[in-house]
């Protein structure tokens, strides 16, 4: 009895080394769940619209624990669960490219507010709107853009902002497009985290997941607001 109790222990002891060192949950894949337990059968992390959350590639999300096959994890306050098939253990620190408390406050006061939105196949000509919020602690943008050409052709935005630095955000949501000649006159929706990026000093940022329906390039730009 004495010697199960022992083995035992150790069996403990060593699980207890393996997961020690681990600080953060890597994010290796796309589109991965969180959950509010530790079953594929236990509700999703959604936003306020109901939309699932989806960690960025790469994303580094604090560890809390390990229970079966899922990590327990501290997602921007939300005790949440996510698979260990598509991530991993690291004890590296988030990267120090996310702006720091003091600068990210002074970059939300050039994010928030209303902003020029436009797809190239609507026009570069007139443009959207894409409006950000600060809602509960989060940047909410909510836009879009309707031809004047062609009727029924839109850009919808709606999801949530996070700041990386002054150059580049990421997207949570969904973005919808309708072209008519597109995708067979077909809404083309994307759903999950992309990224918008400035460069060469433009005065916007350009989603850099330009890949689109029937193989074409969608450039979707949200501008700088005016000073």
């Amino acid at each position: 009895m004495n010697i199960k109790r022992l083995f035992a222990s150790c069996l403990l002891a060593v699980a207890a080394c393996i997961f020690s060192w681990a600080t953060n949950v890597v994010v290796d894949g796309t589109h991965v769940r969180l959950r509010l337990g530790a079953s594929t059968s236990a509700q999703i992390l959604s936003d306020g619209n109901g939309d699932p959350i989806y960690p960025a590639k790469g994303a580094v999300i604090p560890y809390l624990a390990t229970e079966g096959n899922f990590y327990k994890v501290n997602y921007n306050g939300t005790v949440a669960y996510i698979s260990r098939d598509y991530t991993h253990l690291s004890d590296a620190a988030a990267p120090s490219s996310k702006a720091s408390s003091a600068k990210l406050s002074a970059l939300e006061k050039k994010v928030v507010g209303k902003h020029m939105l436009s797809l190239q196949w609507i026009s570069w000509d007139y443009f959207g709107s894409c409006n950000i919020t600060k809602e509960g602690g989060r940047l909410r943008c909510v836009g879009q853009q309707l031809s004047r050409e062609n009727e029924g052709d839109y850009l919808k935005i709606d999801g949530y902002i996070t700041i990386v630095d002054e150059l580049n955000l990421e997207f949570t949501g969904t973005i919808r497009t309708k072209i008519y000649h597109l995708n067979g006159g077909e809404e083309w929706l994307r759903e999950g985290t992309y990224h918008f990026k400035s460069t060469q000093g433009r005065r916007y940022w350009r989603m850099q997941e330009m890949d689109g329906p029937d193989g074409v390039t969608d450039y979707v730009d949200i501008y700088m607001k005016r000073k």
